[in-house]
């Protein structure tokens, strides 16, 4: 099984809410509020994770909440392009959680690739970015994203 996943509304602009959609045939999205972004940042300033790798280690675990409410982990995961330079971060945080859930038995692999507007991950994130809100949206706290972190 393979699965795309994309944003609208990069986590970093903490200003602004963010959505992240995956597509295989079945949608899933998550939706993440400029004020739970500023205070997850403002937490995760005081941990030992160097700054300029949190935005990339935030991103994974928000992949890997998305994906937790498949039916089964995908084979194959492809993230669209969005974090240039920090590929190895986000892979490494997303694997490391997805061996933890299945209990080192998942053997898939993170790619990422430029995903295209023509992807049903990019439609239905940019669906929900526009609309606030959506049908298959789960709004994530700080708390679940905290969960996996400490």
């Amino acid at each position: 099984m393979r699965v795309e996943i994309d944003q609208s509304g990069k986590f970093e602009q903490l200003n602004t809410y963010t959505v992240i959609a995956c597509a295989n045939g079945k949608e899933q999205a998550i939706f993440l509020s400029a004020s739970v972004k500023r205070r997850l940042v403002q937490k995760l300033r005081k941990t030992l994770v160097p700054r300029k790798d949190i935005i990339a280690v935030v991103f994974g675990v928000l992949v890997f909440i998305l994906l937790e409410k498949l039916d089964n982990f995908p084979d194959v995961i492809v993230i669209d392009e969005e974090y240039t330079g920090k590929e190895a971060i986000i892979r490494e945080t997303l694997r490391k959680l997805i061996l933890y859930k299945t209990k080192d038995k998942w053997k898939g692999s993170v790619r990422f690739k430029r995903v295209g507007k023509s992807s049903p991950a990019h439609r239905l994130a940019w669906k929900l970015y526009r609309a606030k809100k959506g049908i298959n949206t789960k709004r994530i706290s700080e708390k679940e994203v905290l969960r996996w972190w400490l």
